[in-house]
């Protein structure tokens, strides 16, 4: 008896999202796009991370599981570290980019004008098409025609016994489908964003400074192009800022005046719920209604488009944010409406 090629698919991407976006943390992402070994050992624990979260595979089919672990753990770290470099090279060119137009209009800030770039969203995006490629492949190769391992088989079913097991399969499928959604529009689809709209900081390091803090030694600082202008790619726009006074010194803020909330991670928030209520819209088949989100968005910001900057960033970061939303929401619909 082979496996259901839905169920066997769809446990392969919950596989997939678990390792890239659940089991992932943030510090192994960042060690990941380390140089030499750091960025070395950062691939290494992911795929380690990668290949627990195929073991099941292995119990279900056997031998052909264990070469779908080996093939998709080898091919997920080679992919990985391809869109680093890849990445890396995106971003030292748009820099040295920066860098020669600043040069060239002197040491007004208003003379680089954007430093930004798709490429490295694109290239996010292209990492995990490639990863949805190589696990249909390797189901295709290995599983599709695969029987289950007879003790695999035979827990199974002592575990569903008075079960209707027609019932528990589509059960199983909708709860992968529901949370393949959840993972996509909370983590996936704020990384995405999030790397589109704001690419990463670009400074230069120097040696850490001689003085201390309270938890030890000082954060490295940032050298200082002449002229007294660091070169900044935030949020909105990279540009050549001038260096920003030092705080003068007082005491500590009072216990009772809370500090705000950065604004990327109430932005971060609102753009998960956006994504959240466009795939609700979308799995009730209320797709008009999805124009009332934008517009709500659009007028609690209605003042701020007067600045172009902002009115491009937001325009971007919308339009990125809807259609991750509707697209995997759509996709889950297709996949609902197969189950009859």
């Amino acid at each position: 008896m082979t496996g259901d090629p839905m169920l066997v698919v769809g446990w392969l991407v919950v596989a997939h999202l678990a390792a890239d976006f659940v089991l992932q943390s943030g510090s192994i992402a960042r060690a990941k796009a380390a140089s030499g070994g750091a960025g070395a050992r950062g691939l290494l624990v992911h795929g380690v991370i990668v290949a627990a979260c195929l073991v099941p595979f292995v119990f279900a089919f056997g031998g052909p599981g264990w070469w779908v672990l080996v093939a998709v753990t080898a091919s997920h770290v080679l992919i990985d570290w391809i869109k680093i470099v890849l990445t890396r090279r995106a971003e030292a060119a748009v820099l040295a980019d920066a860098r020669r137009r600043h040069a060239s209009a002197g040491s007004a800030p208003d003379g680089l004008g954007p430093a930004w770039t798709p490429l490295p969203a694109a290239l996010f995006a292209l990492d995990q098409l490639a990863h949805g490629l190589v696990l249909l492949g390797a189901w295709a190769a290995w599983l599709s025609v695969a029987p289950i391992e007879p003790g695999f088989a035979a827990r199974v079913s002592e575990w569903l016994t008075g079960w209707d097991l027609a019932v528990v399969h589509e059960v199983i499928l909708r709860a992968i489908v529901f949370g393949a959604l959840l993972v996509v529009n909370v983590r996936a689809g704020a990384l995405f964003v999030a790397i589109l709209v704001g690419p990463r900081l670009a400074v230069e390091a120097r040696p850490p400074a001689a003085s201390t803090t309270a938890g030890g030694p000082a954060p490295a600082a940032v050298d200082r192009p002449s002229g007294g202008w660091t070169l900044r790619l935030g949020p909105l726009a990279g540009r050549i800022e001038p260096d920003a006074a030092p705080p003068a010194a007082g005491p500590p803020a009072s216990p009772g005046h809370a500090t705000p909330a950065p604004p990327a991670r109430v932005g971060e928030a609102i753009g998960i719920l956006e994504r959240l209520i466009v795939v609700t819209f979308v799995l009730v088949r209320a797709e008009a209604a999805i124009g009332l989100v934008i517009a709500a968005k659009t007028l609690a910001r209605f003042r701020q488009l007067d600045d172009r900057d902002f009115a491009e960033y937001y325009l971007l970061g919308t339009l990125a944010s809807v259609a991750v939303a509707a697209i995997s929401a759509f996709a889950a619909v297709a996949v609902l409406d197969s189950l009859g």
